[in-house]
């Protein structure tokens, strides 16, 4: 009779507990991935003062929080598969997720748009400024970077690695072919959400970077990041060749559209422009920030922020003044700068793109080009360092003879840790101006730069709103007071001169959403929630036109940055150019547009989807956009 033997409590005991041990060992890691997403999509939604905005898992949909796990599965994987150790591939995975959310939310801050493919290309810039910005973070924050540590943590302790194999095709089996599927995997969901039909598959994915903070919001950050790659680059419009963008060009070469040009036409009230036979020197001012945020709604103040700037814009003599729409908002002001000196536009070029990083390598058509044919001699300048937005190396594929940064100046003084306008515009009467006749000087200012939270010993804070209460915009109107009273004391210092000269004077941009909010919160509104029209008056900038000879008077100019070099050109009485006249014609039926949106003779804002009205014009812009940078 054979008896049972039972197996010893002891060894069954064993058996269960390796078991047990086994769960956390290849659930922590595989649950890594997800808990990434959570900590990226977590960390940005922190607003400056500790509150929560949203949950990923309230805005985003289902289907999209998926293909965003994807991504992170994907990226996982194949740092699993090329390392062979859990642990490495998930330190990496946390460390990513965590610097990719952190930098976001600063982004986000900053100027309320999320990171996008195009700012891969600004990082030097982004770098050389980011040290003036005051980076405090949540008690959230050190949440969340405990929680990623603790994490890390896990994955230290409980890890599993590939098998080591000797044979070649083994090895291949285990490592590469993972490794490849991982990156079909992303690049897969990269070109699947990138379909232009995208909207009819997922009608929950959101794909208007017209409000890159609320496409963010509802597709999570990491979809909306690599949904953007494929505005790095630019298609060519429908129709295209070099050949019949010559033609149009050809048949815009007669300059008569400017004899009924809003800007010097003669009328019984108006007078042509007059520079005594002479070309006028022609001075751009393009200054930091400079708006008047005033127009956004109700702002009282105790004492009037920009006097001057308001009295040239009440009709002064021998001035032209107004508003222009911005296609940038609390940054990438190279992009006002490039549309104002090429006559291009941000509107038919990918949303976060800059021209200057990427597009201008070789020499393109721009307003100093085109006056150095006319004999005048162009110069650059900006105080600040020459790479920021490849300024160093974009300026003489535009036309400028000579260039001039920080570096290269003397006698500069600082407000905060800006150069202040009093100094610099010192510096151009003595080094620039009239050292040549006749001249184009492009010059950029610095002082108003973003960074407003904070004190300094060297700027006096005297302008503060007196219905509500807000550090940054006692700052910002401070500022931009100063650079009003400079402003003053450049055009007195024209006046002083002889020889005929015209000055341009505009802003880049308006303010970070900080500086702004309280206004819109008289409102009952919230910058982050502007859409439409409310969000296209966060684009609006003033510009003035000066001369100190004739020039017709209008104070009603309403236009954008890419019409506005011709205008110049014509009152400084040089020959303007094919395109330059073709971009007056279209003036006179959009008078607005830019990467916002447009305005007809109407004067009301549309989308920019709604160009098809202006179909051939329209068309035809694009082509000679296309061509001006890419032919």
């Amino acid at each position: 009779m054979v008896k049972l033997v039972k197996q010893p409590e002891e060894k069954k005991k064993k058996i269960d507990r390796e078991f047990v041990l086994k769960i956390p060992k290849y659930l922590v890691p595989v649950l890594t991935p997800f808990l990434c997403f959570v900590i990226t999509d977590y960390i940005w939604r922190y607003k400056s003062d500790g509150t929560l905005t949203s949950s990923p898992f309230a805005t985003i949909d289902p289907l999209l929080i998926f293909f965003n796990l994807l991504l992170f599965y994907g990226f996982w994987g194949l740092l699993f598969s090329l390392i062979g150790r859990s642990n490495i591939a998930s330190f990496i995975t946390i460390a990513v997720s965590f610097i990719f959310g952190l930098a976001n939310y600063y982004i986000m801050d900053f100027r309320n748009n999320p990171i996008t493919a195009s700012d891969l290309k600004a990082l030097k810039t982004a770098f050389a400024v980011g040290g003036t910005y005051t980076y405090m973070p949540t008690y959230q924050i050190f949440v969340i970077a405990g929680f990623a540590i603790c994490l890390g943590v896990l994955n230290g302790l409980f890890n599993f690695k590939l098998p080591k194999m000797k044979k070649t095709y083994s090895k291949i089996l285990v490592r590469i072919v993972p490794a490849v599927l991982s990156i079909c995997l992303m690049v897969g969901v990269t070109n699947f959400i990138s379909r232009q039909d995208i909207r009819k598959i997922i009608p929950a994915f959101n794909t208007t970077l017209f409000t890159g903070h609320i496409m963010a919001r509802d597709d999570g950050l990491v979809l909306c990041f690599v949904s953007t790659i494929q505005y790095t680059n630019v298609d060519k419009p429908d129709d295209y060749s070099n050949e019949k963008a010559e033609k149009i060009l050809k048949d815009n070469n007669d300059d008569s559209v400017w004899n009924t040009s809003t800007i010097s036409k003669t009328t019984p009230d108006n007078k042509t422009f007059n520079t005594k036979t002479k070309k006028a020197n022609i001075v751009a001012i393009m200054n930091e920030c400079f708006s008047d945020i005033g127009v956004l709604g109700d702002l009282k103040t105790n004492i009037d922020y920009m006097p001057f700037t308001k009295s040239l814009m009440a009709g002064a003599k021998d001035t032209v003044s107004g508003y222009f729409y911005s296609s940038v908002v609390a940054g990438s002001t190279a992009n006002t700068e490039f549309e104002f000196l090429t006559g291009d536009t941000m509107a038919f070029l990918p949303p976060g793109s800059i021209p200057y990083q990427q597009f201008i390598d070789k020499d393109t058509e721009s307003m100093a080009s085109d006056l150095v044919k006319q004999n005048y001699s162009t110069i650059g300048t900006h105080p600040y360092v020459g790479y920021g937005w490849n300024r160093r190396n974009t300026y003489p594929h535009l036309g400028f003879q000579q260039m001039k940064f920080a570096v290269d100046m003397t006698g500069l003084n600082q407000i905060r840790v800006y150069t202040d306008d009093a100094s610099y515009y010192k510096y151009l009467e003595n080094n620039i101006f009239y050292k040549s006749n006749p001249f184009f000087s492009f010059n950029v200012t610095m002082q108003n730069h973003g960074g407003y939270v904070g004190t300094f010993d060297n700027f006096n804070v005297d302008v503060h709103p007196t219905n509500f209460k807000n550090i940054s915009t006692d700052n910002y109107l401070s500022l931009i007071k100063e650079s009003d009273k400079q402003l003053k004391n450049l055009v007195d210092y024209f006046k002083t001169r002889k020889e005929p000269t015209i000055l341009v004077m505009f802003g880049d941009h308006q303010p970070n959403d900080y500086v702004v909010e309280p206004i819109y919160n008289q409102k009952g509104k919230l910058t982050s929630e502007l859409e439409g029209s409310d969000h296209f008056e966060r684009y609006k900038v003033p510009v003035i036109i000066w001369a100190n000879y004739d020039i017709p008077e209008d104070n009603k100019l309403l236009t954008s940055a890419n019409y506005m070099g011709g205008m110049v050109t014509k009152l400084a009485g040089c020959k303007t150019s094919p395109y330059q006249n073709f971009l007056e014609k279209l003036r006179a039926k959009i008078p607005v547009i830019c990467s916002q949106g447009f305005m007809g003779t109407d004067g009301k804002y549309q989308d920019l989807d709604e160009l098809e009205e202006y179909a051939e014009e329209i068309e035809d812009y694009k082509i000679l956009n296309y061509y001006n940078l890419f032919k």
